[in-house]
């Protein structure tokens, strides 16, 4: 019998040590009062594994919610940071105005980064101001005409990569998002925040592994078990057959 291949789901414990690593801070935002259950589920669901801030002020989450990532979950970080902020949700109703341009609604990135999730770099905005967006900067500056005006000017997503600059210095941080504190207030939690539900995460990783293990060894064992019992009623049954054949006749 063939091993059935068990796909592991990555615990919240590991995920938290790996985004640690890469520099992430964990921000732990006050909720708003317009927010509801869902969206502050949805926010939360995010907010736990901890951010990357660029020294840009862009806030990016866990690598599985970010736009960019097309195997990641379907409701993205950036989304989920406008409903749970703004208790917004854009229109994606298709229409066109009266020179035909796309107006079904779209959330733009002021500061170009497709994977931020801070609520003061997104606005909801009809699809052909956000298209027009990505012409902005030809001169130096902002010059797509749109409002508010983007944060800084058009690169592609890839340039971000090797341009942006991950900030984990604690003090220079609460100085870049200084503004988003004033407006939506927020917490700096220490890496050892976590601890306590790391361990008991890792605890009942262990525990969960241990009997998965246990499982299938039962399993393997009772299939082996069946085995034997299946070739034994075979033997049993072509004895039946052999006794059952008639005598040959005498002449």
């Amino acid at each position: 019998m063939a091993e059935k291949s068990v796909k592991m789901k990555r615990n919240a414990a590991d995920i938290r040590e790996e985004m640690q690593k890469e520099g992430a801070v964990f921000l732990e935002f006050k909720t708003p009062p317009q927010a509801e259950k869902n969206w502050i589920k949805d926010w939360q669901a995010v907010e736990k594994y901890g951010f990357i801030i660029s020294d840009f002020g862009c806030i990016k989450p866990y690598t599985y919610y970010r736009k960019t990532c097309k195997s990641g979950h379907k409701l993205k970080g950036h989304q989920r940071s406008i409903r749970f902020f703004r208790g917004l949700i854009p229109d994606k109703t298709l229409r066109t105005n009266q020179h035909g341009w796309p107006c079904d609604e779209q959330i733009s990135h002021l500061c170009h980064d497709p994977d931020c999730c801070n609520p003061q770099h997104l606005v909801i905005e009809a699809r052909w101001k956000n298209v027009r967006r990505n012409y902005c900067g030809e001169d130096g500056s902002c010059d797509c005409g749109m409002t508010p005006k983007c944060l800084r000017t058009y690169t592609n997503p890839e340039t971000f990569v090797g341009r942006s600059k991950i900030e984990s210095d604690i003090s220079k941080i609460k100085e870049l998002l200084a503004n988003l504190h004033e407006e939506f207030p927020f917490q700096v939690r220490p890496h050892s925040w976590y601890n306590t539900e790391n361990t008991k995460v890792k605890n009942r990783q262990k525990r969960n592994d241990r009997k998965r293990k246990h499982d299938a060894e039962k399993e393997k064992k009772n299939a082996k078990v069946q085995k034997k019992i299946e070739a034994k009623a075979e033997v049993s049954s072509d004895s039946e057959d052999d006794s059952e054949e008639p005598d040959a006749v005498s002449k």
